[in-house]
C-alpha cells in the first residue's frame, strides 16, 4: 500500500477568499488553510491515483476562482 501526501501553496492576494472558495469540496482528506497570503493545500491518500485525481480537481477549482476574481468573461453570467 501506498501513503501519499501532498502540500500545495498558492501565492494570492486573496488568501482568504481563495481558500474558502476551494475548501467547499473538501473531504476528511484535504485540508485547506489561508496564512499570510498563501493558501496552503493538504492532501493526504492511500493510492496515487486518488491522489492525482484529486490534485486535478483543486487545480481546476483554483483556475475558475483565478477566472472570476480576475474578472475574466467567460466564466461570468451574460447578463442577457
Amino acid at each position: 500500500m501506498v501513503k501519499c501526501r501532498a502540500y500545495m501553496v498558492i501565492e494570492t492576494d486573496n488568501a482568504e477568499l481563495t481558500s474558502r472558495a476551494i475548501s467547499v469540496d473538501n473531504l476528511e482528506n484535504i485540508k485547506t488553510v489561508p496564512e499570510k497570503g498563501r493558501v496552503i493545500t493538504t492532501v493526504s491518500s492511500d493510492s496515487l491515483g486518488s491522489m492525482l485525481t484529486t490534485l486535478d480537481d483543486l487545480l481546476v477549482n483554483l483556475k475558475v476562482v483565478d477566472d472570476v476574481l480576475c474578472g475574466r468573461e467567460d466564466v461570468l453570467p451574460s447578463e442577457d
